[in-house]
């Protein structure tokens, strides 16, 4: 069983399925705060959804819900960046006292 592009149709349930799977681990990383991971692993399905050319998907509607799912989290980083500056060592421990 092949598509018109000689790409099996079990191939394509497999690379359908990787992206999905980086897209909930990207996910629950973004719940957990951990913006860094989430963008990579949401770099990682866009690049997995982007192989899948399947004909009854002409607008891979999937990709670019990976890429809102990816600026979300994007946006969520820049701000999250501030909020993680650590005060210097001598501050944290004259507070400590």
């Amino acid at each position: 069983m092949s598509d018109s592009n000689g790409v099996s149709l079990l191939r394509l349930r497999q690379l359908r399925a990787i992206a999905e799977n980086l897209c909930t681990l990207a996910k629950r990383h973004r719940e957990n705060h951990n913006y860094v991971v989430a963008a990579a692993l949401y770099d990682r399905a866009l690049l997995v959804a982007q192989e899948i050319h399947d004909p009854e998907d002409c607008s891979n509607v999937f990709a670019a819900r990976i890429r809102t799912a990816q600026q979300a989290v994007l946006e969520m980083q820049i701000p999250g960046e501030a909020s993680l500056e650590q005060p210097p060592l001598e501050k944290t421990q004259h507070l400590g006292r």
